[in-house]
């Protein structure tokens, strides 16, 4: 099985504060999202949920035509927003009981698929791959092997599980790719070239496709 965790973050305590352009980004992706995940037609094989991290369950997220859990893992001050964020995502796969050889796939809900070709990707090779990532770098917009696009991936569960940010010398993105690159064999990985993802980035509110 695969199950989609769109990773939400209604009030952010980085990057551009403000609420409204936040929520109407947020429609917009995930409406978006959604649209190309049931255009599949594949049922509860392909399982999207949204997780939102500020603890109040009366927000707009629940308008849309999937799960919503939410946690109250935004009042953790970390070293970095990928540390929250992974705890959203633990906490949504203890709550479905996600199994070790089923494939996990991390959206941020900023970011909207532009396609259906990563997700029919994942599809086609999950029985063969256990990693679905671009190996790259947002910033030099370089195709870097120790780097890594994290609005987008997928991973075999298992991995997921047992990945914990520990170094925080590195960035987020750096410490995953290299992660991956340790714990999953170099021919169980599918190092995609073009995500069909559309991004808006916290800090400046930048749009760019990769």
């Amino acid at each position: 099985m695969i199950y989609i965790i769109i990773t939400t973050s209604i009030h952010n305590w980085a990057g551009v504060k403000n609420y409204e352009i936040r929520k109407q980004r947020y429609i917009k992706a995930i409406g978006d999202t959604l649209r190309v995940v049931h255009s599949l037609g594949l049922g509860d094989f392909v399982k999207p949920i949204i997780v939102e991290n500020n603890g109040d369950n009366n927000t707009y997220m629940n308008g849309f035509l999937c799960d919503v859990v939410y946690t109250n893992n935004n009042t953790n001050i970390c070293c970095h927003k990928g540390v929250n964020e992974l705890m959203d995502i633990k906490q949504v796969m203890s709550k479905y009981n996600v199994g070790d050889e089923d494939i996990v796939i991390k959206l941020t809900g900023r970011y909207r698929l532009l396609n259906d070709a990563f997700l029919k990707s994942v599809i086609a090779g999950m029985e063969t791959y256990d990693a679905f990532l671009k190996f790259y770098n947002v910033c030099t917009f370089k195709f870097v092997e120790t780097d890594c696009v994290l609005g987008l991936f997928a991973l075999r569960a298992k991995y997921l599980k047992s990945f914990q940010y520990s170094d925080f010398t590195r960035s987020a993105e750096v410490e995953f790719a290299l992660y991956v690159k340790n714990v999953v064999l170099k021919e169980k990985i599918v190092e995609v070239q073009d995500l069909g993802l559309e991004c808006c980035f916290a800090d400046d509110l930048r749009i760019l496709v990769y």
